[in-house]
């Protein structure tokens, strides 16, 4: 019985399974492959690795058969090892990074860059202004976040808002706007300024058009469902019973607050005291019904909100007191009105 050196078959297999091998060695080859499966595998995976480093043109061909050549020998030592499992990891660490590189190189073009989503978030009572990478201006109100890509591919132009924004859009007819709002509702626009009240806890999403065209997308029924908009409108949509209404504004109201005012137009009390709410990060709790009737004008800018209610009081003789309250998790104020 021939007696194998190791180190001589370690040499050998790399050339046997190129082809390169004369047929002497082929011969010695052979016979150490008919003396076990175990062998047999090995030289089988080493034809397999050598087959595609030829398909994807490694240059390095030799040098990574080499190298696992030496590792098989290595391997033949140790008898209680899986020869067939460990040499399959082994083909996985040369192959597979060699792989990626070569596909990087020859499908994936130089320049192409992975944008990041950007969340800016505003504090309670506080407002902000975000540049958009197409040049586009959006005013975040309180308690709100908006969600956008570092930049905008494939002519697509895409955000999500969360709360209330006030939009100036950057024209580009090629490319529209769409501003993603919860309950599966959409704006999509083309070049325009509106405003978006759509925060999760309330159960209706508004929105104001000031300048140009925008298209309100909704589900009614399970159904898609459209609405195009012109300047001057405001259009409310009731997230509970899928309902839309136009109403005719010149926008002042909906928008002062970007410019840090609160503008009141025959204002009904419940939807002044939510802008109040935006304003001062307090929590109003209306405890007459005759209240809800009550409707306000004017402008203010720097007051205290403690002056505004007391404009309230003389106003409409309206009753106003903090509450104490032993939620520490709450931290708005509380403040009734009577």
């Amino acid at each position: 019985m021939e007696t194998f050196n190791i180190d001589q078959i370690e040499e050998l297999l790399p050339r046997y399974c190129s082809g390169e091998a004369t047929v002497e060695e082929c011969r010695m080859v052979e016979e150490w492959i008919g003396k076990s499966e175990d062998n047999y595998r090995i030289v089988k995976q080493i034809y397999a690795i050598d087959q595609v480093m030829g398909t994807a043109q490694m240059e390095s061909k030799v040098d990574t058969e080499k190298a696992l050549a030496s590792v098989c020998g290595r391997m033949i030592l140790k008898s209680k090892i899986n020869m067939f499992i460990l040499l399959q990891r082994v083909a996985a660490i040369l192959f597979i990074p060699l792989l990626i590189v070569w596909s990087i190189e020859h499908f994936i073009p130089s320049h192409t860059e992975i944008a990041q989503l950007i969340e800016i978030k505003t504090n309670p009572g506080m407002t902000t202004t975000v540049n958009l990478p197409d040049g586009s201006i959006v005013y975040l109100n309180s308690e709100s976040s908006l969600t956008y890509p570092s930049f905008f591919s494939e002519g697509k132009r895409s955000v999500q808002l969360k709360g209330e924004a006030f939009f100036e859009i950057q024209k580009d007819p090629e490319h529209g706007f769409i501003v993603s709002t919860p309950n599966h509702t959409q704006i999509e626009v083309l070049g325009t300024s509106f405003n978006v009240e759509a925060f999760e806890k309330d159960s209706f999403i508004s929105t104001t058009l000031v300048e140009g065209k925008v298209r309100f997308a909704y589900q009614k029924n399970h159904y898609p469902t459209t609405i195009v908009m012109k300047p001057g409108q405001k259009l409310v949509y009731n997230t509970i019973s899928s309902q839309v209404k136009l109403l005719k504004t010149n926008g002042e109201t909906e928008t002062a607050w970007k410019d840090g005012k609160i503008v009141f137009q025959a204002t009904p009390l419940p939807e002044a005291l939510r802008m109040l709410e935006k304003r001062f990060n307090v929590d109003f709790i209306l405890s007459n019904n005759r209240l809800h009737n009550e409707a306000f004008n004017g402008t203010f800018t720097n007051q205290r909100l403690e002056r505004i209610l007391e404009i309230f009081k003389i106003s409409s003789n309206i009753k106003w007191r903090y509450l104490d309250t032993r939620d520490t998790t709450n931290e708005r104020t509380r403040i009734e009105l009577y």
